[in-house]
């Protein structure tokens, strides 16, 4: 691919966001369900605090480290070259430029731009209680309406080798392509070695060059710690024999990690509600490797069959240059079938590369299984006896043909130069408004006004409303459906009503269209993005205060009633101890009140004032001596100028 100048320079706009602590600058992508962050130098190092690793399914821009579910460790790209002379070099030796996993070298790698892009501008969203409105930041990221994905980072930086990178990753919005990122790498001898794009301080061909990808595993709940018990297998030892023609080779090449258990079975489920805790398939594919670095033909039509060269599990730690050549130029394909923690090497290589030449190498981030409700499922299941362990781990393993599945998908979008079929935009504003009873949402009708990227026609159908209750971490449901099939004429209200009341809501509005422009699948509706439509400052309801004694004796109940923290998590999922999973609703009260809870043996637990002239008071289960209260039946006695009350109800800890 013959390049005169490689063209930095117009990529130098840079929109940065520095972690503090880490001295790195990184960009995140979050308009599908699998998160990761970008960044300046391609290093993504091993347990940085605060670094959004791959993380899936992520349902939520606010996932917390405690929820997170963790796929990968570190990513990095390892750059090496042999019989190299450098700058103010006079003796030719290995050299070796490690951009993240476990180590960088960052006295070698000048970061030149980082910039993020999206096709639709992020929609404004505003929360309001009757007495304040409060907005949502979707962060900074530049509108190009010619993008011919949903979401694109850019990404370059030079080396001590006069290797530049540039880096450009995809992300979908639309249905079965929501599970994977493309990245899209190009090599260029640039002779670079500075901050300045427009300078040579080298001017050799580069010999023997080797370009890898190294990254680390640990398939875990949590964020931290180490388990060594993850199953990684690498699909594609054969491929150039399937490229030839032999339909029993493999026909792909695919390295892929899912969870595992130390002992018997796979598919490490919570040890108390015997979820899966990690149903993912992580996995790294290759959609294109250039096989070589001298050519003039046109992008995708140079693949290399027989790349990537090694495929290893190797230490990531910091070595001499020549050891770490070593493993990048093995040569060796390991078709593994075992199981740890693990660093994965992946290189491609050799390469001659003269001056202005390149290697351009597409690889797509994949994680995909079975639905957080499918998982909680099956740990019901499994819990009662419906089930066998066999038949538990038989329904997880079909999260291998998801992998698969999203990898032809990503396939699709390399062989359409990146350009899928489009779903409409996102409503550009939405109001949620907290009211008595209920929760008021109105939206915008630019949708209906917008044409099909590729045909200019429009093809607008409708709106989905979706909700997600007391935190934008638990499932999210379809509440709400208007124009398409549903019967119900186009609107930009709604208005929930099936709430309970005080505890928050989060809402997300997207839009959808008719099929009708969907070249590669004519038909199918796609549907805009719900992580950029979605109201992430909760709205709650409230109810009137009970204004005669009649009101109280017959509406005053306590919600929920029995409460059973294993029942239903209330707020952060993960968090048994969160001030939302420990809260039940006292509701039909008067204006004012005061509320005394007592065991049924009599002894105070709990003594609340109720002031806040609506009809509903919380109580987190905390007593007056700051302790949470134990399981059993309570007592609460509610006095008023109007009467006094008594209501029994249960806790389950």
């Amino acid at each position: 691919m013959k390049r005169v100048l490689f063209a930095f320079v117009s990529l130098i706009a840079v929109f940065f966001v520095t972690v503090p602590g880490s001295g790195q600058t990184r960009l995140a992508h979050h308009i599908n369900r699998l998160a990761v962050e970008i960044a300046e130098d391609g290093a993504l190092r091993y347990r940085v605090s605060g670094l959004l690793q791959a993380t899936w399914p992520f349902e939520s821009r606010y996932f917390s480290s405690s929820g997170r579910k963790n796929y990968q460790e570190s990513w990095g790209v390892w750059l090496g070259a042999k019989n190299f002379v450098g700058v103010g070099d006079s003796i030719p030796d290995y050299a070796h430029v490690a951009c993240g996993n476990f180590y960088t070298s960052s006295s070698d790698i000048m970061p030149l731009s980082l910039q993020k892009s999206v096709r639709y501008p992020f929609p404004t969203v505003r929360i309001s209680d009757g007495s304040r409105v409060q907005g949502e930041n979707f962060g900074s990221a530049q509108v190009v309406s010619s993008l011919p994905c949903d979401e694109q980072i850019t990404s370059v930086w030079t080396t001590a080798l006069g290797l530049t990178v540039q880096l450009k990753t995809y992300g979908y919005a639309s249905e079965g392509n929501l599970d994977y990122i493309i990245y899209d790498y190009r090599f260029t001898n640039t002779g670079n070695t500075d901050r300045d794009p427009l300078t040579r301080e080298l001017k050799s061909t580069l010999k023997d060059v080797w370009l890898g990808f190294s990254f680390s595993t640990d398939i875990k709940p949590k964020f931290g710690g180490k388990e060594q018990d993850d199953f990684y297998e690498y699909y594609g030892t054969t491929y150039d024999k399937w490229v030839k023609g032999d339909k029993s080779a493999d026909s792909a090449r695919v390295l892929f990690v899912w969870d595992g258990t130390e002992g018997s079975g796979t598919y490490e489920p919570d040890p108390i509600t015997a979820e899966p805790r990690n149903p993912g398939y992580y996995a790294v594919g290759f959609l294109h490797i250039d096989k070589q670095g001298s050519d003039d033909l046109e992008s995708g039509s140079s693949d290399g069959p027989t790349q990537p060269q090694t495929v290893q599990v190797a230490s990531a730690l910091e070595a001499g240059a020549s050891v770490q050549y070593q493993k990048l130029s093995l040569g060796k394909k390991e078709d593994v079938s075992g199981f740890g923690a693990e660093n994965h090497l992946i290189a491609c290589g050799p390469y001659t590369m003269p001056l202005n030449e390149d290697v351009r190498i597409v690889l797509v981030q994949i994680i995909s299984g079975i639905s957080r409700f499918k998982a909680k499922e099956l740990g019901v299941q499994l819990l009662a006896g419906d089930i066998t362990q066999q038949q538990y781990e038989e329904v997880i393993a079909t999260g291998r043909d998801s992998m698969f599945a999203a990898l032809h998908a990503a396939k699709e979008a390399f062989d359409q130069r990146f350009d899928l079929p489009d779903p409409p935009p996102n409503p550009d504003s939405l109001y949620v408004t907290a009211g008595i009873g209920m929760i008021s949402l109105a939206w915008s009708s630019n949708a209906e006004k917008a044409v099909d990227p590729n045909t200019k026609v429009k093809d607008f159908s409708g709106y989905r409303v979706y909700r997600a209750a007391v935190s934008p971490e638990n499932p999210w449901e379809l509440i709400f459906e208007c124009g398409g099939n549903s019967g119900i004429p186009l609107t930009h209200r709604y208005d929930d009503e099936s709430l309970i009341v005080g505890f928050n809501y989060y809402y997300a509005v997207t839009a959808f269209d008719d099929g009708t422009q969907n070249f590669l699948h004519p038909g199918l509706s796609l549907e805009s993005s719900r992580l950029t439509s979605t109201a992430y400052l909760g709205a709650s309801s409230a109810l009137k205060p009970e204004a005669t004694a009649k009101g109280v004796s017959e509406h005053l109940r306590v919600v929920p009633n029995p409460y059973n923290i294993r029942s239903r998590n209330y707020g952060d999922p993960n968090d048994a101890q969160s001030t939302e999973n420990n809260k039940i609703l006292f509701v039909g009260l008067p204006a004012k009140c005061t509320i005394r809870i007592y065991t049924v043996a009599g002894d105070l637990v709990k003594v609340i004032e109720h002031t806040n002239g609506l009809g509903s008071e919380s109580w987190d289960l905390i007593s007056d001596s700051h302790q949470f209260i134990v399981s059993g039946v309570y007592v609460a006695r509610v006095e008023s100028d109007l009467n006094a009350e008594i209501i029994k109800f249960v806790v389950i800890r």
